[in-house]
């Protein structure tokens, strides 16, 4: 416990209570960046809401393989999935080829124009950007060219890219409100909202939504949202980092309702586990709370 005169222990506690972590940490982002990897593959019909991959669990390309969630856990695969579907399962292996398909350099247009890699320019102190990788970033920095395995590390949310949660919350918003990328502020007095159009379909919108709206229901990937009062458009996120025996940053973005949205909350649960089991049950208690009001 703290009181008010022990600042030291603030100051030396391992678990940084005074680091602002909404603005200031960064994170790889996990599966909530497939939001963004299939908004934008949609927009430029590499994929259409119909086009189907089939999970077997694993791809293998040059000696290395690279395997979905799914199989990881349980050995299983989930066979031929489209895009909402996939979505709402977290198919790793589906956005493997999504990515592959729609190519690196339309994967980082895309990803700045939801916001990813610089700051939002929010009213409060000490913001800092994440970091989106290409490959001139990563020429530049690592001195190494890019390998399609980066691009299908990338279109899962891991790799060199990240975050900080207030990022993953505008992307989410975007989807929320219809496309609109929004400057955040705290202060009332900030006065007028800021917001820039995305040039994307408001049928893409709908197909994102649509699978998230399926990640909150019976067969996604949130199941602490299965039977919750109003319905919720979500995506769970699990994202490796460090060492194998580290456990892994949960996530959570959502808006609800899913078709009328009034809020947009963002769980970020550092090295605890899976966004399912982990992050979700924190975002239920939040929309528990805003409902009950």
């Amino acid at each position: 416990s703290y009181n008010p005169i022990n600042i030291a222990a603030y100051l030396t506690d391992k678990n940084l209570p005074l680091f602002n972590r909404s603005i200031s940490g960064a994170y790889h982002p996990g599966s909530t960046f497939k939001l963004i990897v299939g908004a934008g593959a949609l927009a430029d019909a590499a994929i259409s809401a119909d086009t189907t991959f089939k999970d077997t669990g694993m791809l293998s390309v040059n000696g290395f393989d690279y395997s979905s969630w799914y199989f990881t856990q349980y050995g299983k695969a989930e066979g031929e999935q489209t895009f909402a579907k996939a979505l709402s399962r977290s198919t790793d292996t589906f956005f493997y080829q999504v990515g592959a398909q729609e190519g690196i350099d339309r994967l980082v247009y895309w990803a700045d124009k939801f916001g990813v890699g610089r700051k939002s320019g929010v009213d409060l102190p000490n913001e800092t950007a994440g970091i989106l990788p290409s490959p001139a970033w990563k020429q530049e920095t690592l001195g190494e060219r890019w390998y399609l395995g980066n691009t299908y590390h990338f279109s899962i949310g891991q790799g060199d890219l990240l975050v900080t949660p207030l990022e993953v919350n505008l992307w989410t918003s975007a989807f929320a409100n219809g496309g609109y990328f929004c400057k955040p502020y705290i202060s009332l007095k900030t006065g007028k909202i800021s917001c820039t159009k995305i040039d994307i379909p408001d049928g893409v919108i709908s197909e994102v939504k649509k699978g998230m709206q399926m990640a909150c229901e019976s067969g996604g990937t949130a199941y602490p949202f299965f039977d919750f009062e109003p319905k919720v458009a979500c995506k769970t996120g699990t994202a490796q980092h460090g060492g194998e025996q580290t456990l892994p940053h949960a996530w959570i973005t959502l808006f609800a309702p899913a078709y009328d949205p009034q809020i947009v909350v963002t769980v970020l649960a550092e090295e605890s586990g899976e966004g399912s089991t982990k992050a979700a049950p924190i975002a239920k208690d939040i929309l528990t709370e805003w409902f009950s009001k």
